[in-house]
């Protein structure tokens, strides 16, 4: 019990559990008929204070176990495709290649990508003097050859096999302005998948723990749709990602062009008042606070943004990247809602 304990603990501070906006309301009412005394049912025997404040607890925790469950199977890629027609098993390379390390050993199983970002799903397998698994996955990273500007780990298992986690790790490039010795496309290359698990336990300061190398050849295809507006809107949606490009006022451009500091803090700014969604033919939606962390220098990142320079034909664009946590069907696109506006798609 102890360590199922410590394990939903543990689940626990990892979820963000968004109850529903109804949910609230009928516990503050049910705790206040409890304080009262006047709750009741008619013609049963009235249950004791105690036993109605578990049962609410109880109501809680399965509400709690109901949301994880769903998160569990959002947060799964490349395990799970969200029924998008078979494209995991047409699109994704199997691999299963293990590396042995000095305490845990890694399984590469399979991988995927659209050519600027890949998703691969591992397992570990550890022994008893290795540390703490979960933090040790907040600085495992990924790298596709020597450098990359996404970089993301996420657990999808629940912890069922002793010293066992399955994960996903993301790895690629999403801006605009890479760098000179970044790959351009993955899709169908040899490519060389660095894992990198970093911890600061023995030391204080992090370091690489355990250092694993795959090689794997990529998928050679991938559904991509692309769509252009005539007011200079244009959006990107691959399995793994959606990007958006849309125009902008001059002086946002130059706010963002300013000292560091005031470039931080203007961006948060513009991008909490941005409300971009994605609407699909299975009534799914992919939404700004959708959109997986990443991680990038070890800052981390829910979107990324980066401005494209005016030209004599156009204004600035604003450029966003998003991550998705479940493969999309780019086909299956019906329309983008950008702040108020609508966009449509045409049929596919």
């Amino acid at each position: 019990m102890d360590e199922l304990d410590a394990r939903l603990r543990a689940m626990a501070k990892r979820e963000d559990w968004a109850l529903p906006a109804a949910y609230e309301t009928a516990m503050d009412g049910l705790e206040e008929q409890i304080r009262q005394g006047t709750l009741d049912r008619p013609g049963k025997r009235r249950l004791g204070k105690r036993v109605l404040l578990l049962a609410a607890a109880l109501a809680v925790l399965a509400c709690g176990f109901a949301v994880a469950a769903e998160r569990m199977g959002w947060l799964s890629p490349v395990v799970d495709d969200g029924g998008s027609g078979g494209m995991l098993k047409t699109c994704s390379v199997q691999v299963d290649q293990t590396v042995e390390g000095n305490h845990c050993d890694l399984t590469l199983e399979n991988a995927i990508t659209d050519g600027r970002v890949i998703y691969c799903l591992v397992t570990a397998r550890y022994d008893e003097s290795f540390p703490d698994i979960d933090d040790v996955m907040e600085d495992t990273l990924l790298f596709a050859g020597s450098w990359a500007d996404v970089i993301s780990c996420w657990r999808v298992d629940q912890g069922k096999e002793l010293n066992t986690a399955r994960f996903i790790l993301a790895t690629g490039q999403v801006s605009e302005n890479a760098q000179e010795n970044c790959e351009e496309n993955y899709l169908g290359r040899e490519v060389e998948l660095v894992v990198k698990m970093l911890n600061d336990r023995d030391t204080g300061v992090m370091h690489p723990i355990e250092i694993y190398a795959f090689h794997v050849r990529m998928n050679d295809t991938i559904p991509v749709r692309e769509v252009s507006w005539p007011d200079g809107t244009r959006a990107v949606v691959t399995p793994l990602r959606a990007e958006v490009w849309f125009p902008v006022e001059e002086t946002s451009y130059d706010l963002w062009l300013e000292e560091s500091q005031s470039a931080v803090t203007w961006e948060e700014d513009f991008l909490a008042k941005q409300v971009l969604t994605l609407y699909f033919t299975d009534g799914r939606a992919l939404e700004m606070e959708d959109a997986l962390t990443q991680r990038i220098q070890r800052g981390t990142h829910a979107i990324h943004i980066e401005f494209v320079e005016a030209s004599e034909q156009r204004a600035p664009l604003c450029h966003l990247s998003l991550l998705s946590p479940r493969l999309l069907d780019p086909d299956s696109v019906t329309g983008l809602e950008l702040n108020g506006q609508w966009y449509e798609f045409p049929a596919a």
